[in-house]
This record gives structure tokens, sequence and C-alpha cells, in this order.
């Protein structure tokens, strides 16, 4: 294996979980070309093949219980996953995209293989196997609506990504707050990593903003209905994480006004001691 190309394509490839968790060589060549035969869909081997059955995630309420806590991480895992195989897809698909870029989206994968492996790790010793509970494949139900590079980063990136900015706060603070101080780590790193792969993404969409539109309204342009900016935030919406991102105020203002018929189904309140926390 000599070139980025490769090593993505083995991510994609291979069914094996540990060919999909092994990082990179440390001298890998950028050596694009013309087209790329990418797979619709990655392999995937029995254990952990993709599910149409839904899987709920365990209420903050019900965390005190380790099994749930355990099930809350492989839900986590499940997006890790899909990171790492739809950033190799994304290296493999825009060929022609700077090389900045494309490294770039290396250095999101290698992180979201970190992430992972802290995820499986911390799960087992909580009780919980990868695989143990359907695994959805809602970020790859989204590439009919990524043809270019600057929209699946307003979805990969800046969508489901940042909405894990709020996630991982809301999940830090309430592990944390039950001593579960090991889990809290984890999302304490996964959000410090999120902040830069979000900031990759704004990276492009700026490159590619022709027009100089305000971040919301290029954001908004890039987007395809049903796929709407509720995907950019959690049930709690945590506005200083885009400032540390770097969004101007008409995106933090925007996002955090956003609603639409879904966004009345919220899933949790949180209470006033975690919100003090975040």
């Amino acid at each position: 294996m000599n070139t980025i190309n490769e090593f993505c394509y083995r991510i994609l490839q291979s069914g094996n979980l540990e060919d999909k968790l092994s990082p990179p060589p440390e001298s890998l060549i950028d050596a694009t070309v013309t087209s790329c035969d990418i797979p619709c869909l990655p392999a995937r081997s029995e254990k952990i093949r993709f599910s149409d059955e839904k899987s709920k995630i365990p209420r903050l309420e019900h965390l005190n219980k380790e099994i749930n806590r355990g099930i809350t991480l492989h839900h986590f895992a499940n997006h890790e996953l899909m990171a790492i195989e739809l950033f190799a897809f994304a290296i493999l698909k825009f060929q022609n995209a700077p090389r900045s870029f494309r490294r770039g989206f290396l250095r999101s994968l290698c992180d979201e293989q970190k992430h992972m492996k802290l995820y499986l790790k911390r799960m087992q010793e909580l009780g919980v196997e990868f695989g143990d509970k359907p695994l959805n494949y809602i970020f790859w139900k989204q590439i009919p609506k990524m043809p270019s590079i600057e929209k699946f980063c307003a979805i990969m990136s800046v969508s489901f990504e940042g909405a894990n900015l709020d996630y991982s706060l809301i999940y830090k603070e309430t592990f944390a707050e039950l001593g579960d101080l090991e889990s809290s780590k984890i999302m304490d790193t996964v959000y410090r990593d999120e902040i830069k792969h979000v900031k990759r993404g704004l990276h492009v969409l700026r490159h590619s903003n022709n027009e100089n539109q305000n971040d919301w309204n290029y954001y908004l342009s890039l987007l395809e209905k049903p796929f709407t900016p509720r995907r950019a935030k959690g049930y709690y919406y945590i506005p200083d994480s885009r400032k540390q991102v770097g969004f101007d105020k008409f995106f933090i203002e925007g996002l955090g006004e956003y609603r639409d018929e879904f966004s009345i189904r919220k899933k949790e309140v949180l209470p006033d001691k975690l919100i003090n926390k975040i």
C-alpha cells in the first residue's frame, strides 16, 4: 500500500473492522487519478452489517446503569465507523480537490479511527460489544446529496460533525456527573477533535463560496430537502462551540433559531445543573 487512494480502498472494500481501524502508513503518496470506481456502500462483515432496524439511545436519566452507558457509546461508535468510511469515500471521489483538503480529510479519518478504538475499549468494559445493537447507515443514505466537495462538507462536517459538538459536550458532562470519568474523558477528546473537523469543513465551504455569502446563507444553499439544518445541532444547542470553530454570527444565530416540523421532537430536557456546566 503506497498511496492514499489504496488506503481508502482498503477501508471501503474490506468487511473486517480491523482493516477499517488500521492507521495509514506514515509515508503515503497522494497520487491522484482521473476517476475512481467507488462502491455505493462499504463492505461489512455479518457482525457489523447495516440494519434498517431502529436502536434507540438510552435517555440521560437511565445512564446510571453501566449497560446503558455502553449502549450509548455503541451508538456513537456506529457514527464514528461511518465517518471513517465516508472520509475514505470523499478522498476517493474528489480526486481534483486541493491536496490540502484531501490531507485534511485523511487527518479527520485518522481521528475517527482513534475515537472508534476508544469507544470499543470502553464499551467492552461496560459489557457491550460492537454489533450487539443494530447499526444504522444514516450518514451513507446522504450520498446522493453529496455530489460535490462543498456539499459533502456541508452535510458531513458542518451538519453531522457539527451536531456532535453539542452531543459530545452533553455526554461529557453527563458521564462526569455520574462519576464515569473514563467515558467523560473520551467525550472530551471527541469534542476537541470535532472542533478541528468542523473547522476543516468550514474552510472548504469558504473556499468555494465565490459569491461571498455569509456562512449561513451559503450553507443553506448547499442542502437539499428533506435534509435540513436540524441535523447540524443537538437537542440542546451550544453556540459557543460554533464560535470556537470560527463560524460568523449569521450562522451561529441562524442555526440557533432554526426550526422545522421535526424540531419539536425533543428527545431530552437537560437538567439545570447540567446546563450550567456546559
